[in-house]
């Protein structure tokens, strides 16, 4: 062999032949340690690795050594424990074969084009299929019982001392969890921290206290408990009579005369920011009680009340776990629960990144409730391909009965099973009734199920993610080996240039994008009205500055709805163009192969110009709203005035802000970059992509 192997590959061929170290170690003249510390290495050199494997003797060990023996010329080949190796493997053979064509007499200067698109899909093929890791975003609504699943289904449950299992996270009623939690695997117990910085505490003080001062909380009560148990500065309740009367130290300290300002310094002092320098703690994978020790640990980082650590932005959970490592090579996020507003740059983030499998949860009564319904709306309403990919999926959290109460034919359902498939049925009504697109859809009751059930449900999403790409390697594949056996120079050349002429022609009509369709500022107006009235203040408060309610975000995600509108029917019109000259071209395997990657490329320049689309949005205005004190000094004002209407109210400030003169200039500076990035990321790569290139 000239490659060498992985020793998890070794290890997994003794295990399969049911084979003792001790055995194999006899047989290769050696010892069980060398070859426990063998088969624990990163890689084994190639000619021990076949010796290993001749000694195993079994038919796994004689695949894995026919495996490795395999003239890979292109690439290095991936693992044979690799889910997708063989699909690997025949991108190594299409890739090989392309590359032999391009060296042979039968080449011509008109298939350059073709061969280099070619090669370029089997490479995007092959980049994306040889990783294995997928990230699964978990994301509902405060209180929807997600934190509470996710921690079952992980098996991240330990017990309380009474007897009952218990999330390792904080959970409750909602309103627990302080930030983004990820979950990886990992040879020890861990939490790692990615702390805030101390601007952004000192504003969230800053909100704490005025909020009080206000009686208008504007900071979530699960991060206002933090600060109160990192400062000292909390909440009491004491036994007045027979009843309890809560005593909050800040507000006494107000009505004492603390100037506010001041107030916010003694808090920030009191948080002795600079001691809570702790990023990462660890303990052995075999430690007694690792689970209790990961329990109490994250809730003391939740709850602000170990010392070593600041505000967290992001924790991370490592832990040696079973569960995960079978369903792959995962990493879990635990996203901040949704309030109200479904605009955040993070759930835009995931549902972009074609890696993430978005989790959405709904409890089983209300599925698919607001929060779904809103987020798959928006995804529509931003062209985005996720649930196309199938990235997206639903899962209803049924608690305790609720499935044997759903009625079919005026019956109760005989099986929670039964009441699940009704349940189904209405969701999937009710999506079509709105409009809305089907997604696949599952259940899991914590507190009942096994988590295999769910499991199996993400990982079989994961290889639908997955058979997305084998689709097009598949596509790719074909074409490879019908332009290596069907050439047809003259009647290629005839048609690319055929190509050419008509598509200049369409391109043409298309350079430009259509007048706006959508006001940049409308999507900010519609959220100021429908979101929590307390992440609206926190925002305005930090001049549209927070994860919960970002102005900047929100408006470039109205850019993106607008630029949707805008190039649909232009896409609409190439892709049509495109399918009728496939079926014209159906007996051409060259041309017709550069069509069926142009479509596929289409799609991705669509996609990462929608994706600009945001980003222009989000930094157009952002130079605008940072010059307007009057702006943001009047938002700030009218909360916290007792005079009902603050969303509404705010609503027509900033509409009538954006129809004013004021945003002129930006928004002409907007346009002018939205339509450099229309022409620079689809109209001229779509032209490049139709030349002909070549001449007799």
């Amino acid at each position: 062999m000239q490659y060498p192997v992985r020793g998890e590959v070794l290890r997994f061929a003794r295990a399969e032949a049911r084979t003792q170290q001790t055995t194999l170690a006899k047989i290769l003249d050696t010892n069980s340690t060398f070859v426990s510390r063998l088969e624990k290495g990163d890689t084994v050199d190639p000619a021990f690795a076949e010796r290993y494997l001749k000694a195993v003797g079994s038919t796994t060990a004689a695949e894995i050594l026919e495996y490795y023996n395999r003239p890979w010329a292109v690439h290095e080949p991936p693992s044979f424990l690799h889910p997708n190796r063989e699909h690997l493997w025949r991108v190594e053979q299409t890739l090989q074969q392309l590359n032999t064509f391009e060296q042979s007499d039968q080449n011509h200067p008109i298939l350059a084009s073709t061969i280099s698109t070619l090669r370029d899909d089997l490479t995007s093929i092959l980049r994306y299929l040889e990783r294995r890791d997928h990230v699964i975003a978990w994301v509902g609504d405060i209180g929807v019982g997600k934190t509470t699943a996710l921690a079952f289904a992980t098996r991240l449950i330990t017990s309380d001392g009474k007897g009952q299992v218990r999330s390792v996270f904080p959970v409750g009623s909602g309103r627990v969890t302080v930030c983004e939690t990820v979950i990886k695997t990992a040879p020890a117990f861990g939490v790692a921290v990615d702390p805030m910085d101390e601007d952004a505490i000192r504003a969230l003080v800053r909100d704490l206290v005025t909020g009080v001062a206000d009686r208008q909380p504007t900071v979530p009560a699960e991060l206002a408990k933090l600060l109160r148990n990192m400062s000292g500065y909390q909440t009491q309740r004491v036994a007045v009579g027979d009843d309890f009367e809560t005593r909050d130290s800040i507000a006494l300290a107000l009505a004492d005369g603390e100037d506010q300002a001041t107030l916010v310094d003694k808090i920030v002092v009191a948080m002795d920011l600079p001691s809570r320098r702790e990023t990462s703690v660890a303990v052995p994978e075999d430690v007694d009680g690792g689970m209790q020790w990961l329990a109490q640990t994250i809730a003391r980082v939740n709850h602000g009340t170990d010392s070593r650590f600041s505000v967290p932005r992001r924790i991370t959970v490592l832990v040696p776990s079973d569960t995960l490592k079978t369903a792959g090579e995962l990493s879990i996020v635990d996203t901040k629960g949704v309030e109200a507003t479904t605009q955040r740059p993070d759930l835009r983030s995931y549902l972009d990144d074609p890696r993430t499998l978005v989790v959405l949860c709904s409890k089983f009564p209300d599925a698919p409730n607001a929060t779904v319904q809103r987020i798959l709306r928006e995804n529509e309403e931003a062209g985005s391909d996720a649930i196309a990919l199938n990235r997206v999926v639903l899962l209803v959290l049924p608690r305790r009965d609720e499935p044997l109460q759903m009625l079919q034919d005026g019956e109760v359902a005989s099986s929670p099973a039964l009441g699940c498939a009704i349940r189904r049925d209405e969701i999937n009504d009710a999506l079509s009734g709105a409009g809305l697109p089907r997604i696949a859809i599952s259940f899991y009751d914590a507190h009942a199920d096994k988590p295999d059930a769910v499991w199996a449900f993400l990982r079989d999403q994961t290889v639908r993610m997955r058979q997305v790409y084998v689709d097009r390697l598949d596509r790719a594949a074909r074409d490879v080996a019908e332009l290596v056996s069907d050439v047809r120079l003259v009647k290629t050349r005839e048609a690319r240039r055929s190509l050419e002429e008509r598509f200049e022609l369409l391109i043409d009509l298309i350079a430009s994008l259509p007048q706006v369709r959508r006001q940049v500022h409308q999507t900010l107006v519609e959220q100021l009205k429908d979101s929590h009235q307390s992440s609206v203040a926190a925002s305005m408060a930090r001049r549209g500055d927070w994860l919960n309610f970002s102005v900047l975000h929100i408006l470039g995600a109205g850019l993106r709805q607008d630029a949707n509108l805008r190039s649909t029917g232009h896409i609409l019109r190439v892709e049509h163009a495109l399918e009728e000259e496939e079926i014209k071209y159906a007996d051409l395997a060259a041309v017709r192969a550069v069509i069926a990657s142009i479509r596929d490329r289409l799609a991705r320049w669509r996609q990462e110009f929608l994706g600009q689309a945001q980003s222009i949005g989000t930094d157009g205005f952002k130079e605008l709203l940072f010059n307007q004190p009057q702006l943001w000094a009047e938002s700030t004002a009218r909360y916290g005035t007792y005079v009902p209407g603050y969303k509404k109210d705010l609503a027509a400030i900033w509409q009538t802000f954006f129809e004013s003169s004021k945003p002129d200039e930006a928004r002409a500076a907007v346009e002018a970059r939205l339509a450099k990035a229309w022409e620079s990321m689809v109209v001229e790569p779509l032209r490049e992509a139709i030349r002909a290139d070549a001449e007799d």
